[in-house]
């Protein structure tokens, strides 16, 4: 699976439910607003590994290439 960029993770964050993407994930709701809202510069290796998986299953599930 390849890692999407932290801006690819934000602009598809803007559409989300943040709540629905932190149960989701495991990741908490603050740390997922602050990097939808580009708060957060220094994100960790494991949280975009977590939102890259979450999108990808998403497309899986819709049957949309990345």
């Amino acid at each position: 699976m390849t890692i999407l960029t932290i801006d690819d993770i934000r602009t598809k964050l803007h559409d989300r439910r943040l709540e629905v993407v932190a149960v989701a994930t495991g990741l908490h709701y603050n740390t997922l607003r602050q990097i939808r809202d580009n708060k957060q510069q220094n994100v960790k290796y494991e949280t975009l590994e977590k939102l890259s998986a979450y999108f990808y299953r998403e497309c899986a599930l819709i049957g949309v290439s990345k």
